[in-house]
């Protein structure tokens, strides 16, 4: 019988890894990488706020868990399935450096994934994690720093920041060292330990003397020339998503009770509504439920007076992660804010025809002057008033104050209202 070469020979299970430790070892392999791309996207858009930024930065993130998902299974499967013995020309000091470099991927593995989730926990943002841009993680924000103030909250995700960056940069380097040593043992050992960690059990190429140095020089060409793709696909931001939007709710509302007053608002054909700019896009926020006491006469100004009152808790934002937020104590804090009031008494007319209300906005206990301005117009006893206001959420104490807050969320917000009311 003619024996198998060595570059035919399958190697023997008991030098193997099993084939569940392999696919995860290429998973988590696969998702590192794909780590180092969006982080470097990520650095060099910084603060600017897209669609597209927002949407890697969620990928990122969901990425991220799943490594450490990854990772705790790699480690469980590993306690039941301890590892091939290594091959038995190794000097003690490379068992020991390899036994170092394991321990290491290990907790870094760990260590990464948890100081990015605890730096979104602590975020004064408060941008939750979505799994797969479908639905926010229940368990996306830690219970970290809940009761801080925003300086404090700026400083641990600054700290947390800088944590994770070095983290992942010592993951960089353990990464190449690890590439080189497994480089050093097939061409230069050529104990053909890498077959260890393939699926199939076939023997690898591994003589240099055979391949020539010209051989180790193309696979370490290799290995720089995908690095270098990467490196430059990350570079020039080759990653951008178009992040789905969430259509906007139907603005139905339910009719409520006439207004006292010489006009009694139709709500039926009346909308009252707002947008914000959140990471770059619209986003519609609709109000179902408010009454409106409006006495208005372009005749007679000073006797003009208005008055609106709006549930807090009927108001839908088109947006899942900006609806999620918006009861909370950084949003319109319901539990304690369940309505918002609108009260103007001093109006003029403009030159372009239409008219001013100097009126008082009361949120969230805030009260703030927000003038707006309208257009009105009467047709057999029907009225259509036109109008529009904008404001500042920070002037109500909603959302953080910052240029990292400023750019996923700008402060300003445009109040829109189209009215059709009648005389009593």
């Amino acid at each position: 019988m003619t024996a198998l070469s060595p570059s035919s020979a399958d190697i023997g299970s008991d030098r193997r890894y099993t084939a569940v430790a392999i696919i995860l070892h290429w998973l988590i392999a696969v998702a590192i990488l794909f780590q180092v791309v969006g982080g470097k996207w990520m650095v060099a858009a910084g603060a600017e706020a897209s669609a597209a930024v927002f949407t890697v930065f969620q990928i990122h993130k969901t990425v991220g868990l799943t490594i450490l998902a990854l990772t705790l299974a790699r480690l469980v499967w590993r306690a039941a399935h301890p590892a091939p013995a290594l091959p038995a020309g190794m000097t003690r000091f490379e068992r020991l450096a390899a036994s170092g470099a394991h321990i290491g991927f290990y907790a870094l593995l760990i260590l990464i994934p948890l100081s990015g989730w605890a730096m979104a926990s602590v975020s004064p943002t408060g941008i939750p994690t979505f799994f797969l841009l479908l639905d926010a993680l229940p368990f996306a924000h830690l219970p970290l720093l809940a009761d801080a103030g925003l300086a404090v909250r700026h400083d641990a995700e600054a700290m947390l920041k800088a944590v994770h960056e070095n983290l992942s940069l010592a993951m960089g380097l353990l990464v190449l060292v690890h590439v080189a040593a497994a480089l050093k043992h097939q061409f230069i050992a050529r104990d053909n330990l890498m077959a260890r960690m393939l699926i199939s059990a076939r023997r690898l190429p591994n003589s240099a003397a055979r391949y020539g140095i010209g051989g180790l020089a193309a696979a370490l060409a290799a290995v720089f020339l995908v690095g270098g793709i990467v490196w430059g696909l990350a570079q020039q931001g080759a990653y951008p998503v178009t992040s789905a939007q969430t259509p906007a709710p139907a603005s139905g509302s339910a009719a409520t009770p006439a207004s006292a007053g010489a006009w009694v608002i139709d709500h039926e054909a009346s909308t009252l509504g707002f947008t914000v700019t959140y990471t770059g896009n619209p986003v519609a926020g609709t109000i179902a439920d408010w009454s409106g006491d409006i006495q208005f006469d372009p005749n007679d100004l000073d006797a003009a007076s208005a008055t609106i009152t709006i549930d807090m808790a009927s108001i839908t934002l088109a947006d899942a992660t900006l609806q999620g937020q918006s009861s909370g104590g950084d949003g319109f804090d319901l539990a304690n804010h369940a309505t918002a009031t609108y009260t103007a008494a001093t109006f003029s007319a403009l030159e372009n025809g239409a008219y001013r209300a100097e009126g008082t906005l009361t949120l969230r206990g805030m009260s703030v002057d927000v003038p707006l301005t309208f257009t009105f117009s009467e047709a057999d006893g029907i009225a259509s008033v036109t109008g529009s206001a904008t404001l500042d959420r920070l002037d109500f104490g909603i959302g953080a104050v910052g240029a990292a807050n400023e750019a996923w969320l700008l402060h300003a917000v445009d109040v829109t209202f189209d009215l059709t009311a009648s005389r009593p």
